[in-house]
């Protein structure tokens, strides 16, 4: 494990306090993990949302996901038996 050390505003830290946010975690460096890994999620999909919309602008793109849903057109009515 990579041991880092951090510098947070006070106002922050008061924050946390009064919200007992602190308290959810066993240390702060797992709170500190925590959030860290919500934002590189976040990151993940804001860079995902970004993508589809550069996607809807692809002109291949849309002709590729035409061609795939005609293909799957039929299966979307089956039934299982």
């Amino acid at each position: 494990m990579l041991r880092k050390t951090i510098t947070i505003d006070d106002d922050l830290y008061k924050t946390l306090e009064l919200h007992h946010i602190t308290e959810q975690y066993q240390s702060f460096s797992e709170l500190v993990s925590n959030a860290l890994q919500l934002l590189v999620e976040k990151q993940k999909k804001e860079h995902y949302k970004q993508a589809m919309l550069e996607a809807m602008q692809d002109d291949l793109y849309l002709q590729d996901m035409k061609e795939i849903e005609e293909a799957f057109k039929a299966s979307d009515f089956e039934t299982s038996q």
